[in-house]
């Protein structure tokens, strides 16, 4: 093996294993289009890679690329539905053959659960990926009372009280997570949207 098919193989082991976490996944369109990206990026360097001579391998980048956290348990099995039809499409679309067997697996990478708090009050660990994308929601201070309730937001609050100040957005909380993440060595790139205020 010549050293430009050690890169060409490194390369494609290297994003095979690449992570994409959306830690407020809603019903998945980020994982679908981190997926989407990935597996295209993929199909580009193998393409590239044959007009070269190499041996076209079959594409490794799948639904176990993208890992995503979500509270509402119908949002969540919406987000993995979304994500294996999205991997359907791409492979249809580009003339790959589907497993049948099942031809949706379990995708026990997206989590039904909450973010930023655990039920017993302590901080929650997100898993390990190589990028954090998203749209965490928006909740002014006073909407937070409200909506989430005086009990869940002073635990919140009190959870991060050195880390995010008092009167903070709902959606700060997902930003210091991610901060977190990538000061511990457990995430390279975050890219969340916010709003002006933050």
């Amino acid at each position: 093996m010549n050293e430009a098919e050690k890169l060409y193989r490194g390369f494609l082991h290297r994003l095979a294993d690449f992570r994409v976490l959306d830690p407020a996944c809603g019903s998945g369109n980020f994982l679908y289009l981190a997926l989407r990206a990935l597996k295209d990026l993929e199909h580009e360097v193998i393409l590239e890679a044959e007009a070269l001579g190499f041996q076209r391998p079959f594409p490794r980048v799948g639904p176990e690329n993208v890992l995503g956290i979500e509270l509402s348990p119908y949002a969540a099995e919406l987000a993995r539905v979304t994500v294996w039809i999205g991997e359907i499409q791409w492979m249809l679309q580009h003339g790959f053959n589907l497993n049948r067997n099942p031809i949706l697996k379990p995708l026990d990478n997206i989590e039904n659960r909450d973010a930023v708090q655990n039920p017993d009050s302590t901080e929650p660990e997100w898993p390990e990926a190589d990028a954090i994308i998203g749209n965490p929601p928006f909740l002014g201070d006073k909407l937070m009372l409200s909506v989430l309730g005086e009990d869940y937001v002073t635990r919140l609050r009190t959870l991060y009280r050195n880390r995010v100040p008092g009167g903070a957005d709902l959606v700060t909380y997902w930003f210091e997570k991610a901060r977190a993440q990538i000061q511990a060595g457990r995430a390279k790139l975050a890219g969340l949207v916010a709003t002006q205020a933050i």
